[in-house]
């Protein structure tokens, strides 16, 4: 297909009237991707391409026999998935490379939504890239329209002439549950990327000058138990186009303070919690920087390094009045893009300020300082190679860097991979992998050294597939100063054998059904640790119920090398079993919900077994307003468990009964496709009971029964309220007021602190301390285009 130049600048308005759609060629014969894989689409679709210097334009008639049945719920930009609602999409890959992209959506109630295409991502892509676009719908009496444009700041691409863009439309329907795409789309092979249709610009695009910047503004009125509290702050983000293909970004003062928060949980494991990123700088346009898996955001602006440490540097007469738990981000920068030649280029600098706390000697009233995390550089550079097949190569750095010489506890941090992934011309075969050095360079200690490789490869295309798998991280492997990982010293191998159905076949419309087996040993020593064997489907049936089942067999047991905390120790747990279900009804009915159910079984002396059950309703009252309530119940009744070393090698352990309740409840309310509200509300409670029943860990990781006696008893609670209304003016510009609530309570001791009744416990909560905030934010999206336009 050959895009047509505009002689005049169509309008954007939803209605195809404008000349420049007449009389160009036209995209059409869609073909389904699903329910029926290969068929002709069961309606119409037309779509025409017009470009300028500026800006691609997309007009679109999408007929329909029946447009009175069109679905238009309304809903928030990018909340596409639960969005019961026609749609029309366009995925562009400026350079073709089957890897890397955007995707434009909006649905027949003109809603926004759009995603950055990245291999690394699970799902594939980043819906948390925000682009500044126009569109608007119409529907009439032959179905409804659709136009867009797409401003070229919003799209990487070279400055060759005659270029040739992979592009395809995707359409739809959602009474039917068909998704219909321009470009066939084989569902076996490859992913949707894969199989981008060709639209040629046969003339060179001078592409403009390309400069934005969002300035802010935020006030805060914030009342705690100390008291109340304002504050007011002011920033800018910043985009200015290098040129067609490289972006610089940058955030100056950066206020994340409207963040919702985070759902935090009892974590009685080795382990640290990964929460998800939500700040929009680190969530917009990363794609890049994920490859290899090196960078974890939320170590930016993160608690500082020393928070834990100030109470143990306190005399008897001091106290601590302030301790700051968030690191201060001064500001932050990106630049990326990738060449003509498919060479992709990140750079990331982000840069914290000093953090200290605060303490007050109550006899002197004296007071002074202690640093708890100096000024810390953060870099991360990437090169990412497009190759053939749909395939790429990568180099990844990151370096963490701490201003202050005086800690011999501070260094600096670094780590360098490589990433790729090669696949077959049929795009059935590939292989994949990522290997990464971790260094640390201390001052006055012995630097410290480890590294990290795995590798994938197999048949995965097709009907059926068979995959092999290995990881290893060394024991001194260590990312986590600007990366994350549960653990290091690994090593293990996987075997992937899976059947799947794309094509409908009774009442079933598509089915995933897999077989895996998985070895793991540490890696220093080479001892074992694991052995699982699992089988799982997913299936879709015709209803539109969605089924998933796995089972999962340990017959050895496993060797936990990680919950006694101390190095060389190792706790044996005996033979297990799991088994889980999970069922998800039609969505597109006004009443719909998603179930788990799950059950674990250990085969030990202590009757080791535990189940889980999460029942999530929505109730989908009208086009505008619709209620979710996820309630989940987690039951592990005689659970052994850490208790303490008393800084010795004397571990004990503990059985004990953990019960936790989390219930969340989500609604919104839509006034236009630009001016919502959404009210959060999530109270999660844990216990964890201990029944005096403790043991001391032997050797050979077998628990010998202790007279040990101590208070470890948890009840913890954290309960949140999120309450946004978001009104976008203007693209790239919006207003924005949130209420929040936090409630944050932790109990530690003996039977006294375990509280048995749901609403006696919730009663508790709501008595316990809590912080209200109330903010304004005001955002304001200057193009320098847009601007010279009106001037």
């Amino acid at each position: 297909m050959v895009a047509t130049r505009a002689l005049v600048q169509p309008k954007i308005d939803g209605v195809l009237d404008d000349p420049g759609w007449t009389g160009i060629p036209v995209a059409s014969d869609f073909i389904q991707f699903s329910p029926f894989n290969g068929s002709s689409a069961s309606m119409r679709t037309e779509v025409m391409i017009l470009y300028d210097n500026n800006a691609l334009y997309i007009g679109a008639m999408l007929y329909d026999s029946n447009p009175d049945s069109i679905y238009r719920e309304l809903g928030e930009r990018d909340g596409d998935f639960d969005l019961n609602a026609d749609k029309f999409s366009i995925d562009i890959s400026p350079f073709d490379d089957g890897v890397n992209g955007v995707s434009f959506k909006v649905s027949a109630s003109g809603v926004q939504s759009d995603e950055m295409r990245s291999p690394v991502s699970r799902r594939g892509s980043d819906p948390s890239w925000d682009a500044v676009w126009h569109s608007a719908t119409s529907i009439n009496n032959d179905g409804w329209a659709v136009e867009m444009k797409i401003p070229y700041s919003a799209i990487r691409f070279s400055g060759r002439e005659n270029q040739k863009w992979g592009i395809n439309f995707w359409r739809e329907i959602r009474r039917y549950r068909e998704t219909a795409s321009w470009n066939y789309v084989d569902n076996e092979v490859g992913n949707t990327f894969t199989h981008l249709g060709l639209v040629e610009v046969n003339d060179e695009i001078t592409p403009p000058f390309r400069l934005s910047l969002t300035p802010y503004l935020s006030g805060y009125i914030e009342k705690n138990p100390g008291g109340w509290g304002t504050s007011y702050n002011g920033g800018m983000d910043l985009k200015y186009g290098i040129n067609e293909s490289f972006t610089f970004d940058a955030t100056l003062i950066p206020d994340f303070g409207q963040v919702q928060s985070d759902d935090q949980v009892l974590n009685l494991s080795p382990y640290e919690v990964r929460y998800n990123e939500k700040r929009q700088f680190f969530t917009e346009g990363t794609e890049l920087f994920s490859k290899g898996g090196l960078f974890y955001s939320r170590r930016i602006g993160s608690k500082p390094g020393k928070y834990n440490k100030v109470a143990n540097n306190l005399d008897s007469t001091e106290i601590i009045i302030e301790n700051p738990d968030e690191s201060r981000l001064i500001n932050a920068s990106k630049i990326s893009g990738r060449t003509r030649s498919g060479l992709g280029i990140g750079i990331f600098n982000a840069v914290t300020g000093n953090e200290y706390a605060s303490i007050l000697d109550t006899e002197t009233s004296e007071t002074r300082k202690i640093l708890t995390q100096p000024v810390t550089n953060y870099n991360l550079f990437v090169l990412d190679q497009s190759l053939r097949n749909n395939s790429y190569i990568s180099l990844i750095n990151t370096n963490v860097y701490r201003n202050d010489y005086r800690d011999e506890d501070n260094y600096t941090a670094n780590v360098t991979g490589t990433a790729f992934e090669l696949r077959s011309k049929s795009n059935l075969y590939s292989i994949s992998g990522k290997a990464s050095v971790s260094q640390k360079y201390y001052d006055s200690l012995d630097n410290s050294f480890g590294h990290a490789y795995s590798f994938r490869m197999g048949k995965t295309g097709g009907r059926f597939r068979t995959e092999y798998s290995q990881e290893l991280m060394s024991d001194t492997y260590d990312i986590n100063d600007m990366g994350y990982i549960r653990r290091a010293n690994e090593f293990t191998n996987q075997l992937l054998i899976s059947y799947n159905i794309f094509k409908p076949v009774w009442r079933i419309i598509n089915s995933r059904n897999t077989i895996s087996f998985r070895h793991s040993m540490l890696h220093t020593p080479r001892e074992f640790t694991d052995l699982e064997i699992g089988a799982s489907t997913f299936t879709t049936f015709r209803s539109y119920n969605f089924v998933r089942l796995n089972v999962e067999f340990r017959p050895l047991g496993s060797d936990d090398y990680f919950e006694p905390r101390i190095s060389g120790w190792k706790y044996h747990r005996d033979k297990s079993m799991r088994i889980s279900g999970w069922l998800s009804s039609d969505r597109r009915k006004p009443f719909f919900y998603r179930m788990e159910l799950e059950y674990d079984k250990r085969f030990s002396d202590h009757d080791e077994h535990g189940y889980r059950f999460e029942f999530s309703p929505t109730v989908r009252v009208s086009n505008r307003f619709n209620v979710n309530l996820r309630m989940e119940y987690d039951r592990k009744n005689n659970n052994p468990g850490y208790v303490n070393n008393n800084g010795t090698d004397s571990i004990y352990f503990g059985i004990r009964n953990i019960k936790t309740i989390s219930n969340t409840v989500s609604t919104n309310y839509i006034f236009t496709n630009r001016s919502y509200l959404s009210l959060r509300f999530r109270h999660y409670w844990s216990r964890a009971d201990y029944k005096n029943e403790y043991f001391l860990l032997m050797k050979d990781g077998s628990l010998q029964p202790d007279d040990y006696s101590g208070y470890h008893n948890r009840n913890f609670n954290t309960f949140n309220i999120d309450m946004v209304y978001t009104w976008r003016f203007a693209p790239g510009s919006e207003l924005s007021v949130v209420w929040k609530n936090s409630i944050y309570q932790s109990d530690t001791g003996g039977k006294d602190v375990i509280i048995n009744g749901f609403f006696e416990d919730l009663k508790y909560t709501l008595a316990s301390p809590q912080v209200n905030s109330i903010s304004v934010k005001v955002l304001y999206y200057l193009d320098y285009q847009y601007l010279k336009r009106k001037t």
